[in-house]
C-alpha cells in the first residue's frame, strides 16, 4: 500500500484514523459497504465487500489531501484505531437521499 508523506517525514495512511463502516444503498438499489475516515469529512470509500471499500481508501485520502491540503490533517496519535459499525441505511434514508438530488436537478 502507498503510504502518503506528511510534511517532516511524518506517513500518513488510513489506518492513522478511526473509520465508520456502514452497509449502504448503491444506485442500482443494492447494498454495498461504505468505509469514511471518521476525522476526514467526505473522505469515503465504496466496495461490494469490507475488503473492496478498504482498496479505495488510500486514493480517497489522496484525494482529500490534494483538495483540503496537508495542513488540514489531524494530527496523527499512536493510539488504537477505532472502528465504528453504524446501522445500515434504512429504505426512507434512501428514498429522502433521492428525492433531494432530484430538487437539485429540476433546479
Amino acid at each position: 500500500m502507498i503510504e502518503i508523506e506528511k510534511p517532516y517525514g511524518i506517513e500518513c495512511k488510513p489506518e492513522d484514523f478511526n473509520w465508520r463502516v456502514r452497509k449502504v444503498y448503491n444506485w442500482l438499489g443494492g447494498m454495498e459497504v461504505m468505509i469514511e475516515l471518521d476525522q476526514l469529512d467526505g473522505c469515503v470509500s465504496f466496495g461490494e465487500t469490507v475488503k473492496e471499500a478498504k482498496k479505495g481508501l488510500q486514493e480517497s485520502l489522496y484525494l482529500w489531501i490534494r483538495m483540503h491540503g496537508e495542513q488540514q490533517l489531524p494530527d496523527i496519535r499512536s493510539e488504537a484505531q477505532l472502528i465504528f459499525l453504524d446501522p445500515p441505511m434504512e429504505v426512507e434514508e434512501f428514498e429522502y437521499i433521492n428525492n433531494e438530488l432530484l430538487t437539485l436537478k429540476s433546479n
